[in-house]
């Protein structure tokens, strides 16, 4: 507990809050860069272990199954059980996970190899499913309501920096070393990470011993929840018939179709159909994804700057009326450009858009649900990953006819539904059911 100091103590320069978000920041860098890893690695694995893309897309799938339908428990564990619990047991089992796709191939072959890997790679999804839901509720709670949708915006920052930085760390590692190794190497800062959370995050600043009275004080200016550790039947329901939580998981699935292309199948995309090398491949490869984490933070400065002006209803609505159908039209752009680094361009500015869209979802279901935020995001993100499993095989059969333009296009009426969506959604009607 902190120790109360007199009104006129004043905060430390450097706050405990932005020390526990470097964290939360951390581990979304982290788990991008471990769940990337495979996306990459398949450049090697394919040929080394005779797989094919549609293998591939099992891999993909295997993970986003179980990463997708343990979101909403996940939420649910981490009210029960506090984030700082189920967030260290996302990073060591997502750890486990990579480090045992890595291992398996020198046990088995052919389908029982292809069965072990997808288990791996499930056990991943295992791992990573509750660990946003689970940092929402860090978030939450240990920021003031006027910057939440930032600290999404850059918690979304720090994911894409990690799947930015997969392409050419991976690439360069297997190179030099063997995709094998270069996927134990994605390990070591994970690792690294779990003990520094076990030492040092606390699920609320009242739980900190470093945190001060005038800290506390910019936290809540007013006493609020923080948590909702009891869970019951009534509480899960309550966030499963919000009418604003499942118009934003649906338009949120629509979002992430585009979304898990460029985590995915971008790399493969411009190795394949682009004719790039490999190294050229995750050099460029990684270009939408910086462009990606950048837009991330400046969607959330823009949507608390929208809300503040023009009240939270239009405020979170603004940032995807605009950049979800410029999105689209970048994403055709991108189909029919003949020079590939023209389509790299189109492709940068496309996944900068989605991105930029990151914080208006997230910050609308914190603003909906506020103490119920894991919970709801579990719902959010189960929901944003439903496209990613549509998205993948649909891709994979595509991608294996040869059809990449055919696959890029395809995101252009998710995209532009997505946008639809969010005139339906009013976040300042709370509380209704559907």
């Amino acid at each position: 507990m902190p120790t109360d100091g007199p009104p006129t103590d004043l905060p430390p320069a450097l706050r405990v809050r932005w020390l526990i978000f470097a964290g939360v920041f951390a581990a979304a860098f982290t788990a991008y860069l471990e769940r990337r890893a495979v996306g990459v690695a398949g450049a090697q694995m394919m040929p080394e272990l005779g797989l094919t893309k549609t293998d591939l897309g099992y891999l993909f799938t295997a993970f986003l199954v179980p990463y997708t339908l343990l979101q909403y428990p996940g939420g649910l564990l981490a009210q029960r059980l506090g984030a700082r619990r189920t967030t260290l047991a996302c990073l060591v089992i997502s750890t486990a996970g990579t480090a045992a796709t890595a291992f398996v191939p020198g046990l088995a072959a052919g389908i029982v190899l292809l069965l072990a890997l997808g288990l791996a790679q499930a056990l991943v999804g295992v791992g990573q499913g509750p660990l946003f839901p689970s940092n929402a509720g860090i978030v939450q709670a240990w920021f003031p309501p006027r910057r939440w949708s930032l600290m999404n915006g850059l918690q979304v920052t720090g994911l894409s920096l990690g799947a930015a930085a997969a392409p050419p760390v991976i690439a360069a590692l297997m190179q030099a070393h063997g995709w094998r190794s270069a996927l134990y190497a994605t390990c070591v800062p994970t690792a690294l990470l779990a003990a520094w959370w076990w030492a040092y995050v606390r699920n609320a600043p009242r739980e900190h011993a470093s945190v001060t009275a005038a800290e506390l004080a910019e936290i809540e200016p007013e006493p609020r929840v923080t948590g909702a550790p009891r869970v019951s039947w009534s509480e899960v329901g309550r966030v499963l018939g919000d009418r604003n939580v499942l118009l934003l998981s649906l338009g949120y699935l629509l979002m992430n179709y585009v979304f898990y292309f460029f985590n995915q199948w971008s790399f493969l995309y411009l190795i394949e159909e682009r004719h790039l090398t490999l190294l050229a491949g995750g050099a460029l490869a990684s270009i939408p994804l910086l462009v990606g984490a950048s837009c991330a933070t400046l969607g959330g400065i823009v949507c608390d700057g929208a809300c503040a002006r023009f009240g939270a209803r239009w405020g979170f609505r603004i940032v995807p009326l605009v950049v979800l159908p410029l999105s689209a039209a970048l994403l055709l752009a991108a189909a029919r450009a003949a020079d590939p680094y023209v389509a790299v361009a189109a492709l940068a500015g496309c996944f900068g858009c989605v991105q930029m869209t990151e914080a208006a979802f997230w910050g609308a279901t914190f603003w909906v649900t506020r103490e119920r935020a894991s919970a709801a995001t579990g719902i959010l993100n189960m929901g944003g990953n439903l496209g990613g499993i549509i998205g993948t095989p649909i891709v994979a059969r595509l991608a294996d006819a040869h059809n990449w333009p055919g696959a890029l296009a395809t995101g252009v009426g998710f995209a532009l539904t997505s946008a639809a969506l969010w005139l339906l959604i009013d976040v300042e009607r709370r509380g209704e059911t559907a």
